[in-house]
């Protein structure tokens, strides 16, 4: 996948997730549709994240996509 650059791409690219702006310009994403188990918790996936660029956000959910392909 190549960087995405806005929003709907990102989206797009990880459609297992809900993806905003928040009103301060900070970007999160959290998951849809279920809630994670103690056990993917401890192994290092998380419910919602959030970065300071489109950029770091596509990183963070890749490491997320790779944790859990790990599981």
């Amino acid at each position: 996948m190549s960087t995405p650059v806005i929003l709907e791409d990102l989206q797009a690219a990880f459609p297992g997730w809900c993806i905003w702006r928040s009103s301060v310009g900070r970007l999160w994403a959290t998951r849809n549709g279920r809630r994670l188990s103690p056990r993917e918790v401890d192994h290092g996936l998380s419910q919602t994240i959030d970065a300071d660029d489109i950029v770091h956000l596509a990183e963070q959910l890749k490491e997320q996509e790779t944790a859990e392909e790990a599981l």
